[in-house]
């Protein structure tokens, strides 16, 4: 077996491809812009109305869905999609299944698929694609 050392530099420095260490245009500085005229002496103007401070901010319209029916491959298919892991999805869906073909009828049945939606609802939720008071609905 042959043993490979490498140099062991004092000064390490970053790497630095040649096309990031030519420095590049300078950004143009932005038009500083001009104030607002003032009005003549004897010239009327309207006052401009307060904004309602006591409202807060308008609420941004939520896009994601409140109820959402899906399969379970379906759910792990569009948590993936989104980025997000569905690997304890996986294992849940697994022993769901495990106890629906012993007995679909039983407690410990039950107690999986609610697992199981819930943790679908909350991975659905984490990635945004249901509403923060959504519900998961499994279907077979």
């Amino acid at each position: 077996m042959k043993w490979k050392f490498w140099k062991v530099e004092e000064r390490a420095e970053p790497v630095v491809p040649e096309d990031a260490a030519r420095p590049g245009p300078e950004p143009e500085p932005e038009p500083e812009l001009e104030p607002a005229p003032e009005p003549e002496p004897g010239q009327v103007t309207a006052p401009q109305p307060e904004p309602d401070l006591a409202r807060g901010p308008e609420p941004e319209p939520e896009t994601a869905p409140t109820e959402v029916a899906l399969t379970i491959d379906e759910a792990k298919e569009a948590i993936r999609e989104a980025g997000g892991d569905v690997i304890q999805v996986g294992f849940l869906a697994s022993a769901y299944r495990r106890h629906h073909d012993e007995d679909p009828t039983s407690g410990e049945t039950a107690a999986s698929r609610k697992k199981l939606r819930e943790l679908v609802g909350k991975r659905l939720k984490d990635r945004g694609l249901l509403a923060a008071d959504g519900t998961v609905e499994l279907r077979d």
